[in-house]
């Protein structure tokens, strides 16, 4: 109860010096992940990636809990402070940008015991909070989200503040900007930007262009994947917590056996990549199935990014995860296997579009249909030449090149200015 009030008095503190304090248009702030406090990642990394060599840019990468490098080379007027500490006190309010991935609520927050935190109620008016939302959503976010779901994931009141007053929100396409715009309402819609994912940037670009901490991350996957084709399975993570009857997938060891027996006609190995957000022990069981031959982990200890992963997939399998729109931006033959649509849709999360309507290829709802595609698919790699597929990309995508973290950038200074 000390320490609450303590942290509290804070973060209060904070909130009154942030209101007089000035700030500098030559100071960024950036945050490691939300959950993952030793991965600086994503859509932060690759603005970051942007902007690091400029010297007119004063770089901040507030963490949590450790002094790491992060892999960062070649950076000018940069620091790494911790959050928590009278140099990142100083430091954030005196930032006139700040780059969330998921929240100020969330990026931003100051956190003790063992799940407690306290937000940092900064001033939204006297800087840029510019919102690097880590996907493009199929499924319902925010204002959207199925009632269940909304009372036990937006109760933090700030979070619904601190949308109506981001200067930017950046999004995909023009369709998917009315999307954002509906899930993070009350934001204005001008302040929905279509600038493209700026982690796409790291699908495009050309090996020796990459940063050095993912070349590691892809020689990694390129030395799992050996001569074998890959197959990605990426499923989303389920509201077990919030909705009773949401479940994971449990597979029996026949159909795993079918399985092997299908990616070994074809060359192939399965690499498993499931979502990091774990927060009981109830999950797909086809981690137990892993045995480093024909079934591998590919999860975020063996790649943080997503790019490596699905840079060097021959078939990415998927349901409601974002996963299958960036395959989608590389041309990559996909599979739903939404097994449980009806209860996601009605009771979980729910989804945003028909699934007939954007998704480009089969989409099968049970074992026996998923292994006959994921033979067929490869056999027959066919499917990003098809109109159906080019819809979907038209759907999803204004850009697909390798400048998306570089329009963000030029939004962001635009707006400053």
């Amino acid at each position: 109860m000390i320490q609450k009030v303590y942290i509290g008095g804070i973060a209060f503190l904070v909130r009154i010096v942030d209101l007089i304090y000035p700030k500098s248009t030559s100071h960024w702030g950036f945050a490691v992940h939300h959950i993952k406090g030793d991965q600086f990642i994503e859509n932060a990394r690759a603005v970051f990636e942007e902007v690091k060599m400029d010297p007119s840019i004063v770089k901040i990468l507030f963490t949590r809990d450790k002094t790491m490098d992060f892999g960062v080379e070649d950076a000018v007027n940069f620091k790494i402070v911790r959050l928590w500490s009278v140099a990142g006190l100083y430091h954030i309010v005196k930032c006139k940008v700040l780059f969330v991935t998921h929240s100020v609520s969330m990026d931003y927050s100051i956190r003790f015991g063992k799940s407690k935190f306290a937000v940092l109620k900064l001033n939204m008016s006297k800087r840029a909070v510019v919102n690097l939302w880590h996907g493009i959503p199929y499924k319902k976010l925010y204002a959207l989200w199925n009632p269940l779901v909304k009372a036990r994931l937006d109760r933090v009141k700030f979070r619904h503040f601190e949308r109506a007053h981001y200067a930017g929100l950046i999004s995909s396409s023009e369709i998917d900007s009315y999307a954002m715009a509906a899930m993070f309402y009350p934001i204005k819609y001008e302040n929905v930007w279509v600038s493209g994912l700026p982690r796409n940037d790291f699908l495009r670009l050309p090996y020796n262009e990459l940063p050095s901490y993912l070349k590691r991350q892809l020689d990694k996957v390129r030395s799992l994947k050996g001569t074998k084709k890959l197959v990605v399975y990426a499923p989303t993570y389920r509201q077990t917590t919030a909705v009773s009857n949401s479940e994971y997938y449990q597979f029996t060891d026949d159909e795993m056996n079918i399985l092997r027996s299908i990616l070994i006609e074809n060359n192939a190995i399965l690499g498993v990549r499931l979502h990091y957000f774990r927060n009981n022990d109830q999950l797909f069981n086809i981690e137990k199935y892993i045995d480093n031959q024909i079934i591998f982990d590919l999860g975020h200890i063996v790649s943080q990014e997503i790019a490596p992963v699905i840079r060097e997939a021959d078939l990415v399998i998927s349901d409601y995860s974002s996963v299958f729109i960036e395959a989608l931006y590389i041309d990559k033959p996909l599979v739903a296997f939404p097994y449980d649509f009806e209860q996601y849709r009605d009771e979980q999360d729910g989804v945003l579009y028909d699934y007939d309507m954007i998704f480009p290829g089969p989409i099968v709802y049970s074992t026996a249909k998923l292994f006959e595609t994921i033979n067929y698919e490869l056999k027959n790699n066919s499917q990003s030449s098809s109109d159906r597929y080019k819809l979907s990309q038209r759907f999803f995508f204004r850009y697909r090149d390798v400048s998306n973290s570089k329009r963000v950038v030029e939004m962001t200074r635009k707006f400053i200015e």
